[in-house]
């Protein structure tokens, strides 16, 4: 994991820039007025931008620079003209908390004149020389192709797809030629086109209706299917309105989310955050500043009907009403992942029961003491889940039951965590219960559908494949819980941790650490021992609200004869949080020869796919012995 350096730095910036206060030099004020005469912007490219305070006047003129110079010159012109060149209070700085984010590679070198007060307005100039500008295009230009290149590669999943798309066409606004196209097609143009055809696959409805009406805000509770042309929508982000105000960051999983309202008016709209914003500020900022350029696309607004026909309000699900109505049994059978092929439990009555009341103490309506059906590191495990975002029951589940080896797995209940700032989650809890005790041992959160649905694919028996999907939910689960205790135990004492970075996009050196360099040389990878990362892990979990991980794109191997037991998996990780977010591929190798205490022996995370780190390639960089497993 990336060390957070630019969120601090920023407000470092801030901070400095907010509690200095300079006088404008009178070679600052030539060289101000040098610039505004270079209309045509053949020596420099600028911009000027007015707001109440210094920040968002240099916010303005920073998000007017990065559009295309030449289109802007007239605004610029016309902007100037009421612009005096007297003294000012404040002096030019070569950077600011604003600029940090949108210099990143695309906007370096830009400078900030701070110019006199007009008609009670903050005014910022900004500007970089031609050449620098020239330069930057060459950039920019490079991050669009490869973003268009990562959505082309991420087809399998429509809000990837839509990310991408999205900021290459953000980028593109602030692009000054007609060089860049995709499928033979100029980018403006397709780029417009394939994100609105991506939205216009996606439909929304509301399968089901609980009424509470002790809620005298909310009364009302919506469960949503999204489907992407005939597929449940594995992920997105999408803002409603509730009634009284648009409700932002609601979130879909394998195609389900669960929405509460104020009334049920005839139709209301669901909006498809494509471009997901909040992402952006995190790890792609110069992305974020041109993101109010895009249009809005229409293909992204659904109507949904709130009262479909054949689903009817009901009331807040408790222990003797009915487990499900028809119409959400009937959507929920096509939500399915191949998992459901496994051979289920002859008798799940005693589980279903079980089951039932945990369901039901989600309920206001319910008092049933849940308690005895876990054991002491069950409950501790699930008081952590439940003191986890304020956690709701996002559908009435639809369960289904699975042996492996003493223990019934028992999947899956879906709930809603909801945190500051209107971010929220819909999380699947698998629970594992004794086949004996009919007692809950362990519970954790479900992958997603598409990674279950790899592993559920290769040849391995069912044991085999549940054992690692069990090892993965444990693992992903450990991460969003911030379980250090976890990750301390099932990582081996001599693991092989690896973080990867881009030479390209740091000039960061390890001089302190071991370094290995890729054949082309494109590549450090750092190595840490394991107390080094948990350390690093422990100071990211306490400066945290919420983690959440996602893994896609599964590759999944495992060995055989002196290997047998060892297992390499291969995902891409989404990683969000309160603070910090990131995207790449994490590849594990787990040593599972003793069942009960499974062990990471090898954790490679690199910003991009690199094929010397992959499932297969790890089984045969690994050499077992007779305690442990080591990296060639």
């Amino acid at each position: 994991m990336r060390l957070l350096l630019t969120p601090i730095f920023t407000l470092f910036c801030a901070l400095t820039a907010s509690a200095q206060i300079f006088t404008t030099t009178t070679e600052e004020l030539r060289m101000a007025k040098t610039i505004r005469d270079d209309f045509q912007m053949e020596r420099y490219v600028w911009a000027i931008g007015t707001g109440s305070d210094i920040e968002s006047a240099d916010q303005s003129a920073l998000r007017t620079l990065a559009q295309n110079a030449m289109v802007q010159t007239t605004v610029m012109e016309n902007s100037i003209k009421n612009v005096s060149t007297g003294s000012s209070a404040e002096s030019s700085v070569s950077t600011s908390a604003a600029s940090v984010g949108v210099s990143n590679i695309y906007m370096e070198n830009v400078t900030r004149i701070i110019l006199p007060d007009q008609n009670g307005e903050k005014v910022v100039l900004r500007y970089m020389t031609r050449e620098n500008w020239d330069r930057r295009d060459e950039q920019l230009k490079n991050k669009i192709e490869s973003y268009i290149e990562a959505a082309q590669y991420s087809a399998a999943s429509p809000e990837e797809m839509l990310k991408y798309y999205s900021w290459a066409a953000a980028l593109l606004t602030s692009y000054t030629k007609e060089d860049i196209t995709v499928d033979g097609i100029g980018a403006r143009q397709a780029l417009q086109s394939k994100i609105s055809e991506t939205l216009g696959k996606i439909d929304v409805k509301v399968i089901g209706i609980e009424e509470n009406k002790s809620n005298k805000n909310y009364p009302y509770k919506l469960f949503l299917d999204f489907i992407y042309g005939s597929e449940p929508l594995p992920s997105i982000t999408f803002s409603y309105f509730d009634g009284s105000g648009t409700v932002d960051g609601e979130c879909v999983k394998d195609g389900r989310s669960v929405i509460q309202m104020k009334k049920l008016p005839e139709t209301f709209n669901v909006t498809i955050d494509c471009v997901m914003e909040d992402l952006a500020r995190q790890i792609e900022p110069s992305v974020a500043v041109l993101i109010p350029q895009l249009p809005v696309f229409k293909e992204g607004i659904k109507q949904v009907v709130s009262q479909p026909k054949g689903v009817k309000a009901r009331a807040e699900f408790d222990s003797n009403s009915e487990k499900v109505n028809s119409v959400v049994a009937e959507q929920l059978k096509e939500v399915r992942s191949d998992y459901a092929e496994v051979k289920e439990v002859d008798q799940s009555e005693p589980y279903q029961n079980i089951l039932t009341d945990i369901v039901s103490s989600f309920s206001s309506l319910s008092a049933v003491n849940i308690r005895p059906h876990f054991t002491d590191n069950a409950w501790e495990e699930y008081q952590r889940i439940v003191a986890e975002g304020n956690p709701t029951l996002a559908r009435t589940p639809n369960w289904t039951f699975a042996e492996l080896d003493s223990l019934v797995i028992c999947r899956e209940m879906p709930i809603k965590l909801k945190f500051k700032g209107n971010k929220s989650f819909v999380e699947d809890v698998v629970f594992r219960i004794n086949k004996n005790t009919k007692k809950i041992e362990s519970l954790a959160y479900k992958l997603s559908t598409s990674t279950e649905k790899h592993i559920m694919a290769t040849r391995w028996n069912d044991h085999d494949r549940l054992t690692l999907i069990t090892f993965l939910e444990d693992y992903r689960t450990a991460y969003c819980l911030r379980d250090l205790g976890y990750i301390q135990k099932v990582f081996s004492d001599d693991a092989y941790i690896i973080v990867g970075k881009v030479l390209q996009q740091s000039n960061k050196k390890y001089s302190d650490k071991t370094e290995l360099i890729d054949q082309n040389g494109k590549v450090v990878y750092t190595q840490y021992s394991k107390s080094e990362y948990l350390k690093n892990l422990q100071k990211s979990f306490l400066s945290k609200e919420f983690v959440n991980i996602r893994f896609e794109e599964c590759n999944v191997c495992k060995g055989n004869n002196a290997k047998e037991g060892i297992y390499a998996v291969q995902v891409r990780q989404l990683y969000y949080s309160n603070n910090y977010a990131d995207e790449g591929i994490l590849t594990l190798a787990i040593d599972m020869r003793d069942n009960i205490n499974p062990l990471v022996r090898v954790r490679v995370w690199q910003q991009e796919r690199d094929v010397t780190y992959d499932a297969e390639q790890m089984i045969e960089r690994t050499v077992s012995t007779e305690g442990s497993i080591s990296a060639n």
